[in-house]
């Protein structure tokens, strides 16, 4: 039987976990920005998520400059969040935005294509 994998890419916030729309989800992956509201959203998704018995939950970081690491270290580590990928401030995105171009078209190798690659080979392996 061939696998199947579906990604759904819902709103900030918890109310989407609440109407059932993870029924008979295998994986969910919390986006947090290395800033205090995004990173308090995403502690309380990713409680959410392993409340409502979701196998595999896991944070995604993204955006984080260098000098980000360390506070975001302490609060995924205070909060007991598991992060599976770390994405780094990619200039990139942007100038690929305004050439209206995907991320992967403007720069295959760039760190936020090769973290994408990184995180699907993991989440496939799996």
């Amino acid at each position: 039987m061939d696998s199947q994998h579906v990604v759904l890419d819902m709103e900030a916030g918890v109310e989407h976990l609440s109407r059932g729309t993870t029924r008979n989800t295998d994986i969910l992956l919390v986006i947090a920005e290395p800033y205090y509201k995004s990173l308090e959203t995403a502690a309380r998704v990713a409680a959410l998520g392993q409340e409502l018995g979701i196998p595999r939950v896991y944070t995604i970081t993204n955006k984080v400059r260098a000098a980000d690491k360390a506070s975001v270290a302490k609060f995924v580590a205070g909060h007991s969040m598991n992060v599976v990928c770390e994405v780094g401030h990619d200039d990139e995105v942007a100038e690929a935005d305004r050439l209206g171009l995907a991320p992967i078209d403007h720069d295959g190798n760039g760190i936020l294509v090769t973290a994408i690659n990184s995180l699907a080979d993991k989440l496939l392996d799996s």
